[in-house]
């Protein structure tokens, strides 16, 4: 049985935010990616701020499917192409997004260390967002799509409605359900699109990884005075 997301609208425009402490090649070793499948990153080694239509490092399947690659690939699925970076899919019940979504070659994996995620508005005030970590997973993955535009490749993460204290977050894929996410039917893949349990979340972020403010705020502790104030992307 497929599974299909509908969501309310997030206001654009806005933007998301991720932190990844790990360089490509710690990530080739913690992912279990042998030489042939780390060719993929380019000159990049270090990309430790993801911001909206900048490169990220990506997990995808090799074009022969045997393996894992460490791509580098644009946040924003379509490629600059829209009035703001595509950085979320908060639908894929949408006809694009679900044919995208039902060939396994299309699906990706992000790792990260922290992110984004909306909180409700408050005050009047829409596009806040706030960070969040995994207890139990210092680096761990979310469920993206990706594609080719001709120019570069392209991603955007998967989002989901929860009842925790963001109302919709990036889908995180537990480390046993990274192969069935990247390889499975579209039926059983799917179901993997729920919202991560509340116990599993570290809200803010993690001791050493580094805040993402604006330049000369950087020893600003998190959250800042009157809560998190991050705006978020949608599409």
């Amino acid at each position: 049985m497929a599974i299909y997301l509908r969501l309310p609208p997030v206001s654009p425009p806005g933007s998301d935010r991720a932190v990844l402490d790990r360089t490509a090649e710690a990530l080739g070793r913690a992912f279990g990616l042998d030489g042939a499948a780390q060719g993929s990153w380019g000159n990049w080694t270090h990309l430790n701020e993801l911001r909206p239509g900048q490169p990220a490092f990506v997990l995808r399947r090799t074009p022969e499917g045997e393996g894992l690659d460490l791509d580098t690939q644009r946040w924003d699925i379509n490629g600059g192409t829209g009035c703001w970076p595509t950085t979320l899919i908060l639908s894929v019940s949408q006809p694009w997004w679900r044919r995208l979504a039902e060939r396994p070659a299309q699906r990706c994996l992000i790792p990260v260390t922290a992110c984004t995620a909306p909180l409700p508005p408050r005050d009047g005030r829409d596009g806040r967002s706030g960070w969040f970590a995994m207890v139990d997973e210092p680096v761990f993955t979310i469920a993206g799509l990706w594609r080719d535009t001709g120019d570069a490749r392209c991603f955007a993460m998967l989002a989901c409605p929860t009842d925790g204290p963001f109302p919709v977050m990036p889908v995180v894929i537990a480390a046993g359900d990274r192969a069935t996410w990247l390889d499975a039917e579209w039926d059983g893949a799917a179901r993997l699109l729920t919202a991560t349990r509340a116990e599993r979340i570290r809200i803010g972020l993690p001791e050493n990884a580094t805040p993402l403010y604006a330049e000369g705020d950087r020893d600003r502790p998190w959250p800042p005075a009157g809560g998190a104030t991050r705006p978020v992307a949608g599409y």
